[in-house]
């Protein structure tokens, strides 16, 4: 996909001990309503709510629009599914509202453009 397209999704693998624990990567929108490329991912349940995904969706937002030169990324998600919007917003996207995309309707749309920065670092806690 990636030398055919110039975009992909690669494996995620838990740092410490090799496991596969998902994939994230970008990928054309098949809409053929324009040129979009979305950031997808997937993860397997038992690596949810361990900061994996928004780690995997800063990368890849900065790759892909760094060095790969894009102007604009998209991400869709289920409207319930609202661990993978968090993702999203984690990681600075910006919501813009209810879309449909493969021919799903009711997905909420968040975008990040080229003017995209990474989120900061949250402040340490502090002792009292």
């Amino acid at each position: 996909m990636e030398r055919e397209t110039g975009h992909a999704m690669w494996a995620v693998d838990e740092r410490q001990t090799g496991t596969f624990i998902g994939q994230c990567g970008l990928r054309p929108v098949d809409e053929g309503a324009g040129p979009e490329i979305e950031m997808a991912y997937h993860y397997t349940r038992a690596s949810w709510n361990k900061g994996y995904g928004t780690e995997a969706v800063i990368a890849v937002l900065a790759h892909g629009l760094g060095q790969v030169g894009l102007d604009r990324v998209i991400a869709v998600a289920m409207a319930e599914n609202i661990g993978s919007w968090r993702v999203m917003e984690k990681a600075g996207m910006r919501d813009q509202g209810i879309a449909s995309y493969y021919g799903l309707a009711g997905l909420k749309k968040y975008v990040a453009e080229r003017d995209w920065r990474r989120p900061p670092p949250p402040a340490p806690a502090r002792s009292a």
